[in-house]
């Protein structure tokens, strides 16, 4: 005769049981932190400035805020965006945005920022014209930066 009778539970083998479980199937790994996921190289593509200051202030400020919480960031800049980089050009003001302020915060944190070389030539916006912590890029350089990227934000 068979014995059909279950024995009654113990709730620390029940407890331990199903945490062994989830364990197993990945549920109760660790989730990264803010600071192990940030331990990535971040682009973040400024394609506008003044015609779309909002843009502009937003892809600055995410840099910086990105580069605060451990990520490598370089700003890559193009098209109209160009002229950010241009010593002569003043960096304006979008509501309370102080893109001048946001920006030095950004490079003062170790921050560069690289410029589509065509654009800039385009724009009239010569290397050496360009502000300190701006540098201008190369097909290469270029090339390297994105395909090294693990995340690219585009403003």
């Amino acid at each position: 005769m068979m014995n059909t009778k279950t024995h009654p539970s113990n709730p620390i083998v029940v407890f331990l049981t199903v945490a062994a479980l989830l364990v197993a199937l990945g549920a109760l790994s660790p989730t990264p932190t803010l600071a192990q996921e940030a331990e990535k190289n971040v682009v973040v593509h400024i394609g506008q400035y003044s015609n779309d200051l909002h843009s502009a202030t937003m892809g600055v400020s995410l840099a910086g805020k990105m580069q605060e919480a451990g990520a490598q960031v370089t700003i890559f800049v193009d098209r109209e965006a160009v002229r950010m980089g241009e010593e002569g050009q003043p960096l304006l003001t979008y509501g309370d945005s102080d893109l001048d302020a946001l920006l030095a915060n950004y490079l003062d944190g170790g921050g560069s920022v690289l410029v589509c070389p065509h654009c800039a030539e385009l724009g009239g916006v010569e290397p050496g014209e360009l502000r300190s912590g701006f540098a201008m890029g190369t097909t290469d350089s270029i090339t390297a930066l994105f395909m090294n990227a693990d995340t690219v934000i585009s403003y």
